[in-house]
């Protein structure tokens, strides 16, 4: 096995440059656009791109979805040839940012986010950090999440692109470096194009470089659908007194549901729906919308009436009960606004739509029900939004599980809460999204394999489980080309915690180059 020339530090140098390139391009996608790529910055990003590879001598092609295709030529006769892939866009509500902070040996102690106070990150408190005690920490200001999904991945393999560069003599098969656009609000319209191209060109391997914890490799993911629920809502009717309106803002605990029980998850649908079993008969909830930037937050108002300031208390105590003790991970309350204007469209539904939510966390059918209660191979059903769509209040659940059974009974299991709310007639809308690519990869053994033995040199050991999420493959595995999961090494996703390291990037790098070299012995 050869190893690059340049030093460990000398690689945590470049990948931090790369990292700090990419995510100041705002490259968030908009699952309300019908274009593909769906925001003008993943364009923007996939042409920065290509001229970055274009600067080490690598031709890189795109087509109109802005998939880039950056070819390494190979420089070992009959070496299989192997396409390494990363998505461009990040999830909505990612802060674009100028420059990372930077923890220079982190000693594992609390960690300060300038633009957030609430937050307190320590190995102490969140297990996950310790990969990255003693390393220099990379983080955003505390705000939003800063793109690590899947920008850490982009920048390892823009390292992994130099150091091949820099070291002619490591030997390699040609290697496809490929930059897709959509990944996060899943437009397969291009990854269908960009797998028959793949085909076309005998590609025999892949994978995505996509993963959350160091040195992990997946070959397997949960199967998804999205149920949506529809209640009715009713007229509000008032007594002839003075009422009082207040608006709030609620914040939950931004996570991803693959890290959601260690991260503390908690989202304001669950929260409004547990908090209204205190919630005063005289608070009348009547606006709720989720936050379609974080869905963790939601802007609620509620009507007071009778001795509206007793009112206002037990609601505010109630909210708080339910949001205090997660305020040490970002949770928080707000009052936006006081009132004495009721608007006439007013609907009184939302106490019956927080009965369906509790009903749904009283009725067994599942278990483990939550994200936040689950872990490992276990599924979850998160009601993850609430909006109103003119007189009707819609529910979107999110399902998944690693068993198609299981999935199915997530899906019934929403089906019965419906049939025993007050307000529907028990329709329920289930979309199917991604299945399960580990039947399909059993027959590859060797990508989990080679990914294994290329961690040899490094004295490090592989993490081998499950993805808890997914990763848009189905079109590759379609055409024959199995494509599995690596790590990329970094702690929250898609949270305003998240955070990487310098010494990540270097290792990682060259885990990758490792790992160019044990394909190429298969010639």
């Amino acid at each position: 096995m050869i190893t690059p020339k340049e030093s460990p530090s000398v690689l945590a140098q470049w990948g931090t440059e790369h990292l700090s390139a990419v995510i100041a391009i705002d490259s968030q996608s908009d699952e309300q656009s019908q274009t593909i790529p769906s925001t003008s910055g993943q364009r923007d990003l996939s042409d920065h791109l290509r001229g970055f590879f274009e600067s080490l001598g690598y031709a890189g092609t795109q087509d109109d979805y802005a998939n880039l295709i950056v070819t390494v030529p190979a420089n070992t006769e009959g070496a299989p040839s192997v396409a390494f892939m990363v998505h461009m866009d990040t999830s909505e509500g990612t802060q674009a940012v100028e420059a990372l902070e930077l923890v220079e040996a982190w000693d594992g102690e609390t960690i300060a986010y300038p633009e957030n106070d609430r937050l307190s990150v320590s190995a102490d408190n969140y297990a996950a950090t310790c990969d990255f005690v003693g390393d220099d920490v990379l983080h955003g200001p505390g705000l939003a999440p800063i793109g690590l999904d899947d920008k850490l991945g982009m920048s390892e393999l823009m390292t992994l692109a130099r150091v091949l560069k820099a070291n002619p003599e490591i030997p390699h098969g040609e290697i496809l470096m490929i930059f897709r656009p959509d990944e996060e609000i899943g437009r397969m319209a291009a990854v269908v194009g960009l797998a028959d191209v793949l085909h076309e060109r005998g590609v025999r391997y892949g994978y995505t470089v996509d993963g959350i914890a160091p040195f992990e490799v997946n070959a397997e993911n949960f199967n998804a659908a999205r149920a949506r629920v529809t209640l009715r809502g009713l007229p509000l009717h008032l007594a002839d007194v003075p009422p009082r309106r207040i608006a709030l803002r609620i914040d939950g605990v931004k996570s991803h549901g693959a890290t959601a029980k260690a991260e503390g998850y908690r989202n304001a649908t669950l929260i409004f729906a547990r908090a209204m079993r205190a919630v005063p008969h005289n608070a009348h909830p009547v606006a709720f919308e989720t936050d379609s930037t974080a869905e963790t937050s939601a802007d609620v108002a509620f009507i007071l009436t009778g001795d509206v300031d007793a009112a206002e208390f037990e609601l505010l105590a109630a909210l708080e009960a339910e949001i205090t003790p997660h305020s040490w991970r970002g949770a928080g309350l707000e009052v936006l606004s006081r009132t004495d204007r009721v608007g006439a469209d007013e609907l009184d539904g939302l106490r019956h739509v927080a009965r369906h939510l509790q009903v749904f966390l009283e009725t067994p059918g599942v278990a483990p029900l939550l994200s936040e209660d689950s872990e490992g191979r276990e599924g979850y059903s998160n009601p993850y939004a609430l909006r109103r769509d003119g007189d009707n209040w819609i529910v979107d659940y999110r399902l998944r599980d690693f068993d198609p059974e299981g999935l199915d009974a997530r899906a019934e299991h929403v089906r019965l809460c419906a049939r025993l709310s007050e307000l529907t007639d028990g329709d329920v809308d289930v979309e199917q999204q991604y299945i399960n690519m580990g039947p399909e990869l059993a027959k590859y053994p060797e990508l989990v394999t080679w990914a294994v033995e290329a961690l040899e040199p490094l004295g490090a050991h592989a993490r081998t489980y499950p993805i808890r999420g997914g990763t848009g493959v189905d079109p590759f595995l379609k055409r024959g080309i199995p494509v599995a999961n690596l790590g990329t090494g970094y702690f929250a996703p898609e949270s305003e915690k998240e955070l990487t390291s310098r010494q990540n990037i270097a290792r990682h790098s060259l885990w990758l180059t490792h790992l160019v070299q044990v394909i190429a012995r298969q010639a």
